[in-house]
């Protein structure tokens, strides 16, 4: 195994891509993860890189922080995805020649994962399409803001390697750009993205299969969850701001956890004249997770990052330590300045 600081400095003189390339035949045993409470691009891209490195005949392994959300269930079958355990955690990184860490930049994001990072000299390759930490914290950086998914990301380095991409593997890269373009509705969408979908359906997949899959596994009790947060939404900066919040008991009296609030903060986007909305969700108490986003004149990303966290211009989040007063105390500020330095559009607050 090639120490981690020669292969830092042969990757300097090369691109990020040619850098990931050379990363992936030097390296026999692999340790993939992605962030916290992953979402279909983190799982899909796990999936399809898993998939790829191990017809080349490497070991793969998948060690996640969080499990797999019900959503994404269909696609963690193969490879088995394992959820972070101390012992087991110690295992993995023990057997691995490297890791590669999947849809974030950010170290702290893949949560119960990172301190493992200090107490093991492995070489790390970073996957990730996130602006809000541009530069990585690996010795090979494949960070592409410009890609609507970092599944997008893996298709391109999978054409480039002259890969076989199979059903399997065309299924996960879909999942990953179908919900990180939010079904291609999201301004991140662009031609490339309608190429790689329109090629991955060469594929014999059915996107309304996917589609319904991934989301079709709302509860009743998740919907009453859904009525009661939106029921008390709180409009602020003349309209231009919505704030949501949930509280522990909510979670607690619905049987629901964090992960169960996917797609309660774009609702509002649909409201005439909103430019963003926060979301403050206390799964348990003194742990509140902020989702933020825009309508596409209000970047947010800059908001997360300052706090820990990060994502896009237009959809972004942090975990903040403390009750959901003082996250609104620190984050409420900042975005009614940036709601304020965007003045409103004749449209009603959308470009």
């Amino acid at each position: 195994m090639s120490p981690a600081g020669g292969a830092g400095a042969a990757a300097a003189t090369q691109t990020p891509r040619a850098a990931f390339h050379a990363f992936l035949a030097r390296h026999r045993s692999f340790l993939l993860t992605t962030h916290v409470n992953p979402d279909g691009d983190g799982i899909g891209s796990e999936v399809a890189l898993a998939l790829w490195l191990r017809a080349q005949g490497k070991t793969v392994r998948v060690l996640n922080d969080s499990v797999v959300p019900a959503a994404f269930l269909f696609l963690a079958s193969d490879p088995p995805m394992e959820v972070f355990e101390p012992e087991l955690a110690e295992q993995r990184f023990s057997a691995a020649d490297a890791l590669i860490v999947l849809d974030t930049s950010n170290r702290q994001r893949i949560g119960r994962v990172a301190p493992l990072l200090d107490r093991h000299a492995i070489p790390i390759a970073v996957v990730d399409h996130h602006v809000s930490h541009a530069h990585g914290f690996g010795q090979v950086n494949v960070i592409e803001p410009e890609a609507s998914a970092t599944g997008e990301i893996v298709y391109d380095l999978m054409r480039e390697a002259g890969a076989t991409i199979t059903p399997p593997i065309a299924e996960a890269l879909y999942v990953a750009l179908m919900t990180d373009t939010g079904s291609f509705r999201f301004s991140n969408t662009d031609s490339h993205a309608h190429r790689m979908a329109a090629e991955l359906l060469g594929f014999g997949l059915d996107p309304q299969r996917l589609h319904a899959q991934v989301h079709s596994h709302a509860s009743a009790a998740r919907l009453r969850f859904f009525g009661e947060v939106l029921a008390k939404l709180e409009l602020l900066d003349s309209g231009r701001l919505v704030v949501l919040e949930a509280a522990p008991d909510q979670f607690q009296r619905h049987g629901l956890q964090g992960s169960d609030t996917d797609g309660l903060v774009d609702m509002p986007r649909t409201i005439a004249g909103v430019d963003a909305v926060a979301l403050f969700s206390e799964v348990e108490p003194g742990k509140v997770k902020v989702s933020l986003r825009s309508t596409g004149r209000v970047a947010i990303d800059a908001i997360a990052t300052r706090h820990g966290g990060g994502g896009h211009p237009h959809a972004a989040g942090v975990l903040l330590r403390g009750t959901r007063a003082d996250a609104r105390a620190r984050i409420l500020p900042e975005l009614e300045r940036a709601i304020a330095e965007a003045p409103p559009s004749p449209n009603g607050g959308r470009v």
